[in-house]
């Protein structure tokens, strides 16, 4: 599969609630996720090292954000490099992100997120 084409597969199945083919099937065990930011100040800041720490920190998605949703508007790849410009939504979130991806052995090995924070801090659940 096309680096690319496992990128959309994982907005995909994220889009449908089906967390755990996600989890199972699209995400690499040695994954790293950088969300630039202190930690503390955003939920979802730091460098989360592999797929127990990756799972763990999207989980918290819920319990921050109703009804959260990512939708890939476009995308750009090169070899297994995929960057999604990406439209994110949420109960008093409307707004753009940008989400890098390294892909190998047909899953997210590495995903770096260039999302909103201002917008997305405002409409957390207080």
């Amino acid at each position: 599969m096309e680096a690319k084409e496992v990128v959309q597969k994982g907005y995909d199945l994220f889009g449908a609630g089906e967390m755990e083919e996600f989890f199972n099937n699209i995400i690499h065990d040695e994954i790293t996720w950088t969300f630039p930011g202190d930690e503390g100040k955003h939920p979802l800041a730091g460098v989360h090292q592999g797929k127990e720490s990756f799972i763990a920190n999207m989980s918290k998605i819920p319990e921050y954000w109703n009804n959260f949703s990512v939708k890939p508007v476009s995308m750009i790849s090169e070899g297994n490099k995929v960057f999604a410009i990406v439209k994110g939504t949420a109960e008093g979130m409307d707004t753009m992100f940008g989400h890098y991806f390294e892909v190998e052995d047909d899953k997210m090995k590495v995903m770096m997120t260039f999302d909103d924070t201002l917008t997305a801090f405002n409409a957390t659940i207080k």
